[in-house]
């Protein structure tokens, strides 16, 4: 069992300095700061002086006290808590999965999966991003994690007015809609495919590249629509099995989503901010009302 108030020793409670910046001329920069991770003495970044430094525990400890005085001793007994950090901690997620907390959707196969609960916390000290707390599931047969949506999500700016209760406010909104998101998942999975260009189209609608970045993209949508063709031999020709194709690309590195010689697990959380827009996005709206 992961006691969650006594969680205090893992690495991503690491403690970050300020410090002044010169040129090597000796100039005192009045507007910047840089910022060093303090057990290992590692530069992080150059930063603006307003800029508000939050330690990742300034806003976990909070959540966690949130989930304990929330939660049945039970609910929390198999908890399962991910780190990822990376770029030297600039860049970090802490990941909470509750098993227990779980319901089942069914398809016109009889292909069951249970869907539990999940949190990430999203911190940086690069300047790269606010601070973000997202609600979301897991499928549980096949691991894939998901950001729920939008209203599931919450931003927070690193300023002088930051504060931890917005985090809070969100977490007891996400439990109230957990139920909600599983329903949505069963619509999904009641809601039957039968052209399948129209498949082939979103995922190329979605993924299409930009004249600055066509690589990264090239060839995405055919594999997607190839993890689709694995997905209904399991869950059936349904919408579940679209998102499903999508939450897999996400989660996984394997041989036809394979992550970069550069890429880990915070690559595939990156993987994951992406394919939430891209459920929450009006073209991913349209196909729904089309089906």
């Amino acid at each position: 069992m992961n006691n969650l108030m006594t969680t205090d020793n893992r690495e991503i409670f690491f403690n970050v300095q300020e410090k002044e910046l010169y040129s090597p001329d000796g100039d005192y920069a009045h507007d910047k700061k840089m910022l060093v991770r303090e057990d290992t003495g590692s530069y992080m970044s150059v930063v603006n002086r307003k800029y508000r430094t939050v330690l990742n525990e300034e806003v976990l400890f909070p959540l966690q006290k949130q989930m304990v005085n929330h939660f049945d001793p039970v609910v929390l007994e198999d908890i399962q808590i991910k780190d990822h950090i990376s770029k030297d901690g600039s860049v970090c997620f802490a990941e909470y999965i509750l098993p227990k907390m779980k319901q089942t959707v069914e398809t016109e196969t009889g292909h069951k999966t249970d869907v539990g609960l999940r949190y990430i916390l999203k911190n940086t000290f690069d300047g790269s991003s606010s601070v973000v707390f997202y609600g979301g599931v897991i499928d549980f047969f096949c691991t894939n994690g998901m950001i729920a949506g939008q209203y599931d999500v919450t931003r927070k700016r690193h300023t002088k007015n930051f504060s931890v209760d917005g985090f809070v406010h969100a977490f007891d909104d996400t439990i109230k809609r957990h139920h909600t998101i599983v329903e949505q998942y069963q619509r999904w999975a009641d809601t039957r495919i039968w052209d399948s260009k129209k498949v082939i189209d979103l995922y190329r609608t979605l993924t299409k590249g930009t004249a600055d970045e066509p690589k990264r993209t090239n060839g995405l949508s055919d594999r997607l629509y190839a993890q689709y063709l694995d997905e209904i031999q399991e869950r059936g020709k349904n919408i579940f099995s679209v998102v499903s194709a999508l939450t897999h690309y996400s989660s996984h590195d394997d041989e036809r989503f394979k992550l970069t010689k550069r890429g880990d697990d915070v690559t595939l959380l990156k993987r994951e901010e992406q394919v939430s827009t891209w459920l929450n996005s009006k073209v991913f709206a349209d196909y729904l009302q089309a089906a």
